[in-house]
């Protein structure tokens, strides 16, 4: 997954993917994001706290935390419809470069790993977001519909 616009701030950034790991506290997801670079010492945790968040609310991810069966896996969808990124480009380029993002997500400490392959890094950290809150934030900006207002 590339974050476009979200790592313009970052250009070493050049790839990111997100794999679920379970659940924390309060319900929240637990997610390890891997971000790809030339350098790095050039991804900072503030680059990965913007890529999880971008991910849940565009990508989605798989949990691979509650495998029953070899290669299981639980997929959560996105939040938001892909296009409706540019639909409301303006909210989500004042969402993330305001930092307001920041609020919804923490970095769980001693998670951080690097690997490397060939000419590019690979940072991974594991961060927790809480996506009721930010799905609620969403609801009340009139971005997502309430789930309660059914289909």
């Amino acid at each position: 997954m590339s974050c476009g616009a979200i790592i313009a701030k970052t250009p070493e950034v050049t790839e990111v993917s997100l794999i679920g790991e379970g659940v924390g506290n309060g319900g929240r997801p637990i997610v390890v994001v891997t971000c790809a670079a030339k350098k790095a010492d050039k991804v900072s945790d503030d680059d990965i706290c913007r890529c999880a968040i971008h991910g849940i609310l565009f990508r989605g991810y798989a949990d691979q935390s509650n495998t029953l069966s070899f290669d299981a896996s639980t997929a959560h969808s996105a939040l938001i419809d892909a296009d409706k990124e540019t639909a409301y480009a303006d909210y989500f380029n004042d969402f993330f470069t305001s930092g307001n993002y920041n609020t919804y997500v923490d970095i769980i400490e001693d998670t951080r790993k690097v690997m490397k392959s060939g000419k590019v890094y690979h940072v991974s950290q594991a961060v927790q977001v809480n996506v009721p809150a930010l799905r609620k934030k969403l609801e009340k900006d009139g971005i997502i519909r309430s789930l309660k207002t059914g289909w």
